[in-house]
């Protein structure tokens, strides 16, 4: 009987131990988190215009929340892929004009990046600097910035090396601008030899006399075709050789709310 008494003065003693601790919690932190649970279920019925417009209430009541700074980020990203489409115009032969709907998607993207910096220079919890950085380097990818991204990356790595995401993701922007900088020699030694051609051509008008009875000739290919053609199958022979290496076109992203 006496043990059984010890027993319940100890589990009253727990119970009133937890009521205290929770009546101890400032009520801006019971707020605060609240907010963000209802923001996180905005996110996740993929509501991201509510989700945003909870988060900024969430750091109304605790501007320093490194949580719903990040969550608030990352439902930008979201927003703006969703106003814009992922990827925007880039798979468009002739680049459409901006409009305003492509204005705010870069607008939020732009507004997003701002905060994952200022989380990767200024908090003090790894993983939020990792996450930071990586996702500040998604960012830039899409916008194709892709020596900043880069250096995104390798800054996540530096504070994570498992971080096989970053990894994945800095092999695809290092190989993208390797293509991008062979297309531009491609068409910078396409232009010498256009520009070398028409000289050649011009000086042999010069030294050859007109002709008085001209006679028809077949049209033969010129010389600048011939170094356009081998242009494009250099750059059809880059395309297959990163097709047969299996690496992907977009980069892996980390778009969940904490």
């Amino acid at each position: 009987m006496k043990r059984l008494f010890i027993s319940i003065i100890l589990v009253l003693l727990c119970a009133s131990a937890s009521v205290e601790l929770m009546a101890s919690e400032p009520e801006t932190t019971r707020k605060e988190r609240n907010m963000i649970l209802k923001a996180n279920e905005a996110f996740n019925e993929k509501d991201y215009e509510k989700a945003i417009e909870l988060y900024n209430m969430a750091l109304e009541i605790n501007p320093a929340s490194e949580r719903a700074k990040y969550n608030l980020a990352v439902a930008m990203v979201k927003r703006a892929d969703e106003i814009g489409g992922a990827g925007g115009n880039q798979q468009s032969i002739s680049p459409a004009p901006p409009n305003a709907a492509d204005s705010l998607s870069v607008g939020l993207k732009q507004s997003a990046n701002k905060i994952f910096n200022e989380l990767y220079a200024g908090s003090t919890d790894l993983p939020t600097r990792e996450m930071s950085v990586y996702n500040s380097g998604n960012i830039l990818f899409s916008e194709n910035e892709l020596s900043q991204c880069i250096e995104q990356y390798k800054r996540a790595l530096r504070l994570n090396p498992a971080n096989d995401n970053a990894r994945h993701n800095l092999r695809v922007a290092q190989l993208r601008m390797q293509q991008q900088q062979q297309n531009q020699d491609n068409q910078d030694n396409q232009q010498q030899e256009d520009e070398k051609d028409q000289k050649e051509q011009e000086q042999e008008q010069q030294q050859q006399p007109q002709p008085q009875q001209p006679q028809p000739q077949q049209p033969q290919q010129s010389n600048s075709e011939n170094i356009l053609n081998a242009a494009q199958q250099n750059e059809s022979k880059t395309r297959q050789r990163l097709e047969k290496q299996q690496v992907p076109v977009a980069p892996r992203y980390h778009n969940k709310p904490w």
